[in-house]
């Protein structure tokens, strides 16, 4: 392992220990975080960034969200679509093949699916005021 000599601001020194000590209070031992083993995850994390931002197109956020929204669209479809036809097979498999049957079932299922999404937002996703 190597050794350097550095000097560092004061302030930062005091960050440092302080993140030490937040460490050993959360119930790390002195042997597995200390000044030296956090400066070495530090330096590492921030080699991590500067090495990031050197290489352009590393990790495209634009990208990954496209292919999200594309991912997250097209598996609710899915949903929508096996609803449908589970739906219909049901009122089949009792019997009953009218259409206005399959069609206030298939209603009511894909309803109920809307009410439980909006709900969902609006229990996890802060509303702007």
């Amino acid at each position: 392992m190597g050794r350097l000599g550095i000097y560092v601001k004061d302030k930062i020194e005091r960050e440092i220990r302080d993140i030490v000590q937040i460490e050993i209070q959360n119930g790390a031992t002195p042997s597995e975080v200390n000044v030296s083993s956090m400066c070495n995850e530090l330096l590492r994390l921030g080699l991590l960034v500067y090495k990031s931002r050197e290489e352009k197109g590393a990790f495209d956020l634009e990208g990954w969200r496209r292919d999200l929204i594309k991912k997250v669209t097209g598996s609710r479809e899915g949903i929508m679509i096996l609803t449908a036809l589970v739906s219909e097979m049901y009122l089949k498999m009792n019997g009953d093949n009218s259409v206005d049957k399959i069609d206030d079932l298939i209603s009511g299922n894909i309803t109920a699916i809307n009410e439980a999404e909006a709900a969902a937002e609006r229990l996890h996703f802060l509303k702007d005021e």
